[in-house]
This record gives structure tokens, C-alpha cells and sequence, in this order.
């Protein structure tokens, strides 16, 4: 089975002591300052700029790191920070800049020290040291670490690279995420395909009539509401305060941990079991602006699944087609083709005018995405063998037994 090298995030808890808490929070707190401090000094030379008539100020490596050699002299306490940490803050904020520029994000805003994110980051130019149960790090030392059996073969293997460590606090815990280069072997080919219609009410349904609920996440989500107004009530940052902000922040990890293992049990599976998976190219920030969809948006998080079905896909061989916003799935009648122009929101079943065909709005989304996706996958086929490259015409000749065989499948459902 083939192998191919993929890029991987794997996290840890940590359990420092006392001291180390110290140090960690000082390399947090000094990665905040640079990122400040860079942005602030960024905007006031864009100000400059354009009284002079410059619209924009370009952002590279050569100005930013001078920048932050200037920060350094002014504020000797930056030298007690490892000095990959401080010059991954301008490369992010590069990032941030053009991803603001050239793709429409949002401009890169200044970071507060209450926010229950806080991390920095550090390259590993072999100064990183993996033990049994510590992580050795420079400038801070060992932390003593807890992961599962698998993850602690894995990081003391020969076979996987480090590239980079960030060490995070979140809701009161210290994590380290690695970023690894590690060999993943292609699932095998099942010759089976999916097209996979997503939604609110239901989370996913598939072309062959299986439907995924949502998560029951009512309990956490009441418990969650149940300590918000108990915090409320307490004066901030004070003992009693503290001592309900650790609870709250576990029932927040209880939701979010239930959300993050079954979506990536459930992508694991589905790029498993299938070699084609069709999906719909959904504007989740378009959705974000409905305001009767956001707040389930944002609970059961259908970006994150996406994600990890892409990723997955590209892992471990599989292929994932994203069908256009734009295609109308849900009022095609999957029997004859004829479009229902007047189906509604609401309408969860509807009968066809013309076959009479009764549909469940979802299943048929699915099959006419499973179907859609097809089309794509074999006039992007065809153009591959047209161009006459004898790897791709190898290529095409070993994959049409496949593509027959999911074809004849798909007609005889």
C-alpha cells in the first residue's frame, strides 16, 4: 500500500510545575507584546505611507524582523524568550496581512491578555528533546507531559520529523501541539461512492438513505448556561470566582471534546468506506449572517466536519468533489430530473409533478450531489486522458475498472 509523507497535529496535555507555570506564561505574554507592538508599529507607518500617497504598505520578512531587532533593544525582557517564538509572531502576522489583502479576511486585530486563548510558538532546530514523560524545551526546560500509549511511541520515533511545538493555554490548561511530518499508508480502495448533503436539522445525509443526526449536546449546553449565571453573580477574579471558572471551563471542554471525537470518527469512516465522496461547496460565512441559522451553525460546527472529511480525503487517497452553492440538490427530482421551482424551506417531503416520485428533501439532496459529483469526476477523467501524458494514460488505464465498477454500483440502487 502506498505511503505518502503528511503533515500532522498532535497535542498533549501538559502539567508544569510552579516555576515552569512562570516561565510559560512569560513567553506567552512576551509573544502578545511583539504582536501588539509589530501591529501598532505597522499601522502607524501605513498612516505615514498614505499621507504621501501610498494605499498600501507591503508586508515581508526583511521589515518585520527589523522591527522586531529594534523591539528587542527597547525591551531587553524580549531576549528572555526563545528567538524562534518572537520571529514566528511576524510570520503570522504576515499571513494575517495577506490573507486581509488578496483573500478578504478580516484585518488582524490586537491581542488581549483575558482572551481563553493564549499560545506561542517555537520551530525545532533540533533543540527540541522528546523524553518518556518531559518535553524538553529551550529557554524553559522540562515539562512533564501525559498522552495516550500511541501518541508517546509516535513522538519518540525515528520515522516522524518535528517541525514546530505550540504551547497553548486554554480555559486554565497547558497543551503542547506538535506539528509533525509522519508516513501514512492509503486506505484500500472499497470502489464505492457517496454524495453527502449537510444540514442543520440533520447533520449529514448520504445517497444511500443513511441519516446522521446532530449531537445531544443539551446537557453540556445547560450546564454551560447553569455556570455562566452563577459567574455573574460573583465578583471577578476572586477566589469563589476562580473556583466556578474551573467548572465552567470543564463542562466548555466537555462539549467541545464530544464534538471534536464524534466528527472525527465519523470522517474517518466516511473516507474509509468510499472512494468518490461528493459535498456541497457550502458559504458557511454567508450562513453565519442568517441570524435563525448562525447560533446552530455555530453549535454543532459543520466547518469543522468538512474539514476533516478534505484532509482525510487527501490523506489517504480518497477524492473528495465539492459540488457549487449554487446547485439546486434540493428541488432536482433524482428519478426523472424534473426542477421544482416552487419547493420551499419548510417543505421536508415533497411528490414529483411529473414521475410522482415521493422525496425526502435530504435524501434526494444526497443523490443528486452523489450524482453530480460523478459527472464531475468523469469529465475531469476524460480531460486527463485527452491530454495524451502517458503517466496520466497509465493512470486513467488502472483506474477504469474502478470507475466502471462505482458506476455500475450507482445505476443498480
Amino acid at each position: 500500500m502506498a505511503c505518502k509523507m503528511v503533515n500532522k497535529g498532535l497535542e498533549v496535555r501538559l502539567y508544569p510545575d510552579e516555576d515552569m507555570v512562570g516561565e510559560l506564561n512569560l513567553n506567552i505574554g512576551n509573544a502578545r507584546f511583539a504582536w501588539n507592538h509589530l501591529l501598532d508599529e505597522y499601522q502607524k507607518t501605513y498612516m505615514l505611507f498614505k499621507q504621501h500617497g501610498y494605499n498600501r504598505l507591503k508586508c515581508n520578512w526583511t521589515t518585520f524582523n527589523t522591527m522586531l531587532n529594534m523591539l528587542k533593544k527597547a525591551y531587553e525582557f524580549l531576549y528572555l524568550s526563545e528567538s524562534s517564538s518572537l520571529q514566528q509572531v511576524y510570520r503570522d502576522l504576515i499571513n494575517a496581512f495577506n490573507k486581509f489583502f488578496n483573500e478578504g479576511t478580516g484585518y488582524p486585530r490586537f491581542k488581549s491578555k483575558k482572551h481563553h486563548k493564549q499560545s506561542f510558538r517555537i520551530q525545532n532546530n533540533n533543540n527540541i528533546k522528546i523524553k518518556d514523560n518531559t518535553i524538553v524545551l529551550p529557554k524553559i526546560g522540562a515539562i512533564y507531559y501525559r498522552t495516550s500509549k500511541e501518541y508517546k511511541q509516535l513522538l519518540n520515533s525515528d520515522e516522524i520529523k518535528i517541525n514546530n511545538v505550540t504551547i497553548k493555554k486554554h480555559n486554565g490548561k497547558y497543551y503542547a501541539a506538535f506539528n509533525i511530518e509522519v508516513p501514512v499508508e492509503s486506505f484500500e480502495k472499497t470502489l464505492n461512492s457517496v454524495g453527502i448533503d449537510l444540514g442543520l436539522k440533520t447533520l449529514a445525509t448520504l445517497s444511500n438513505g443513511l441519516k446522521i443526526t446532530n449531537l445531544d449536546l443539551s446537557y453540556e449546553e445547560q450546564m454551560i448556561k447553569k455556570y455562566q449565571r452563577i459567574l455573574s453573580r460573583r465578583k471577578y477574579n476572586s477566589k469563589r470566582y476562580r473556583k466556578i471558572q474551573k467548572t465552567y471551563w470543564k463542562w466548555i471542554d466537555k462539549k467541545n471534546n464530544k464534538i471534536r471525537d464524534t466528527y472525527h470518527k465519523l470522517s474517518h469512516n466516511i473516507v474509509k468506506f468510499y472512494d468518490v465522496i461528493g459535498m456541497e461547496d457550502l458559504d458557511i460565512k454567508e450562513m453565519f449572517q442568517d441570524s435563525d441559522q448562525s447560533s446552530k451553525l455555530q453549535r454543532i460546527g459543520l466547518s469543522s466536519l468538512v474539514d476533516k472529511i478534505r484532509y482525510k480525503a487527501d490523506w489517504y487517497g480518497k477524492i473528495l468533489i465539492q459540488i457549487s452553492r449554487w446547485f439546486a440538490s434540493s428541488k432536482i427530482c433524482s428519478n426523472c430530473g424534473y426542477y421544482h421551482k416552487k419547493l420551499k424551506r419548510e417543505d421536508r417531503e415533497w411528490t414529483c409533478p411529473q414521475c410522482g416520485k415521493h422525496h425526502d428533501r435530504d435524501i434526494n439532496a444526497a443523490k443528486n450531489i452523489h450524482e453530480e459529483g460523478l459527472r464531475i469526476y468523469n469529465r475531469n477523467f476524460v480531460n486527463l486522458w485527452c491530454r495524451g501524458d502517458s503517466t496520466v494514460i497509465l493512470e486513467a488505464i488502472a483506474s477504469i475498472a474502478r470507475e466502471v465498477r462505482i458506476l455500475e454500483l450507482y445505476s443498480s440502487r
